[in-house]
């Protein structure tokens, strides 16, 4: 039994939902921003965090942190930020 209902719930515009679907169909989309748009249209739907993290594999944290990151910077918001460093090189 999923637990109550998450007060996270995102109300999409019909462009926000046609972006968000297509970039859940893209081939060529790295799997974690793929991950992270079905995210936001399971929650768009009203479904509980919890149910969310077990639909997609995640942490329920994690989750909750996605969804409040797309609301507080929408779509830019799921694309990963520049990290901090030196890129990671690897020898041949």
């Amino acid at each position: 039994m999923s637990g109550p209902r998450s007060a996270r719930v995102i109300v999409l515009g019909e462009a926000e939902r046609t972006a968000l679907q297509a970039l859940t169909r893209q081939t060529t989309a790295a799997a974690g921003l793929v991950r992270r748009a079905r995210i936001i249209l399971l929650a768009a739907e009203g479904r509980p965090l919890d149910q969310i993290a077990r639909g997609v594999g995640a942490d329920r944290s994690r989750v909750r942190a996605w969804v409040d990151r797309y609301r507080a910077d929408g779509l830019v918001g799921l694309y990963d930020r520049p990290r901090p460093g030196r890129p990671r090189s690897f020898s041949p």
